[in-house]
């Protein structure tokens, strides 16, 4: 339309011009004066032209529908069904792309393997020079189905055995942040005692943790821990266990016993941010054991406290630091007076007393780059039937990281024991081969 009401008025424009010149012969302004006009009628034409179009296009557009009612929300088992609902229809479509991978990996139910080797030199004022092989743990590790995984590390000793230090089923969709786990495992106390020796932070254990837990916690049992559902960070562990240690000779694991000869265990743990760059980990453990046998059927107990401070510089966290670690514990239970004799053909005491002793442990390490980490231990300990004096060791060390699966560490340990006060000198050497499921750790 717009197109051919403009070629009428070029039309019309072209007459009436003809027919001028062909009348008179007008002036330059005339000419102009017509021309604007001209231009002007043209120019309303165009607006009338538009205001046309808009309201063709206004009557042409249909209405926006109307906004769907909102539904009520549905009550709480209502939203609980409706979830269900929805994950058994997610499972339906998701189960041929599962069943697909089953097939198309056929290795996936192959557990994760690694190997740990831990050897050391060693120097000792009274006990001469030797290469200790100190263990080769072999670690596997796996899902057992949706709901469970399973692990297992077996090591190889220097005089020749082969024991199972851990097999363990550890749940893994239990609700309200809960998780069980039972079998063969590093109980849950304190900050050091459940770690293996080659992930200690220092070359050989405390001696207040070989004096009264008994080296490793190993423990064969159940144990349950709890995230509690609050902002800060808290978590909660109860333990049921035939005893606790490696190396603790009281019990036997392999005689039954009554329910009161068990050896029960809680832990509450929690974090704390100071900044972004501080940070405080604190721990509380209380081990309790209602009768030893040994001991008159006497109760034992077994406390410990345990905090960590950590400097964890924002961006270079994976190359300087400082970890401030220590951790006091204290032991009370029924002796025989002088101690159990360590001659198994004389008669076995009869004469006990309770008896109570405490130690503690405190290390610095700094984290000078990605491979040296040097620090200090201080160690203490009491005898706990008071025959001989207090133990003190003091040991800095070096560890240098020459990759992330190989550590050396060099350590000088000066003994203050009852007995013997010699210096000390270890060369570690750790090496991980193959998966990571036992390896180094830092918490």
């Amino acid at each position: 339309m717009r197109s051919t009401i403009q070629a009428l008025v070029y039309g019309t424009v072209c007459l009436f011009s003809a027919h001028a010149f062909a009348q008179i012969t007008p002036t330059a302004e005339q000419l102009q004066r017509e021309l604007g006009i001209m231009k002007e009628q043209l120019r309303q034409m165009q607006e009338k032209i538009r205001q046309q179009e808009e309201a063709i296009e206004k009557l042409s557009t249909p209405p926006p529908p109307a906004p769907p009612p909102v539904p009520a929300p549905p009550a709480a088992g209502d939203r609980e069904q409706l979830k269900q609902e929805v994950r058994e229809e997610v499972l339906r479509d998701i189960q041929p792309q599962l069943a697909a991978a089953n097939k198309t990996f056929p290795s996936q139910f192959n557990p994760a393997i690694g190997l740990i080797i831990d050897t050391a030199f060693s120097h000792r004022d009274h006990g001469g020079e030797n290469f200790d092989f100190r263990a080769a743990e072999l670690g596997i590790s796996a899902s057992i189905d949706p709901f469970a995984r399973g692990y297992a590390i077996f090591s190889g000793s220097p005089d020749g055995g082969f024991s199972v230090e851990e097999a363990a089923i550890v749940t893994t969709s239990l609700p309200y942040n809960l998780t069980v786990k039972g079998g063969r495992f590093f109980a849950d106390f304190g900050r050091l005692s459940h770690f293996h020796d080659h992930e200690l932070p220092f070359v050989n254990r405390p001696v207040v943790l070989d004096r009264f837990i008994g080296g490793e916690s190993r423990a064969d049992g159940v144990e349950a821990s709890v995230l509690l559902p609050i902002e800060h960070y808290v978590t909660l562990t109860a333990g049921m266990y035939n005893k606790m240690g490696a190396e603790n000779d009281r019990v036997s694991d392999v005689v039954p016993r009554g329910i009161g000869a068990f050896t029960y265990l809680g832990r509450a743990a929690t974090f704390f941010s100071l900044s972004d760059a501080h940070s405080i980990d604190v721990g509380v453990s209380y081990a309790y054991t209602p009768k030893v046998e040994i001991e008159q059927n006497a109760e034992r107990h077994l406390g410990g406290i345990d905090i960590t401070y950590r400097f964890v510089p924002l961006g270079q966290a994976g190359y300087r630091g400082l970890v401030w670690g220590t951790e006091v514990l204290f032991n009370s239970e029924k002796r025989p007076i002088g101690g159990f004799p360590t001659d198994p053909t004389l008669p076995p005491p009869t004469d006990f007393r309770h008896r109570s002793a405490w130690g503690l442990y405190s290390y610095l390490e700094a984290r000078l780059s990605r491979r040296f980490y040097p620090g200090f231990l201080f160690d203490f300990a009491q005898d706990i039937d008071r025959a001989v004096g207090d133990t003190k060791a003091y040991s800095p060390y070096l560890t240098v990281w020459l990759s992330e699966f190989q550590r050396l560490r060099l350590q000088y340990t000066y003994l203050d024991a009852p007995g013997n006060h010699e210096n000390e000198l270890f060369l570690q050497w750790t090496a991980v081969l193959g998966s990571h499921v036992h390896g180094f750790r830092d918490r």
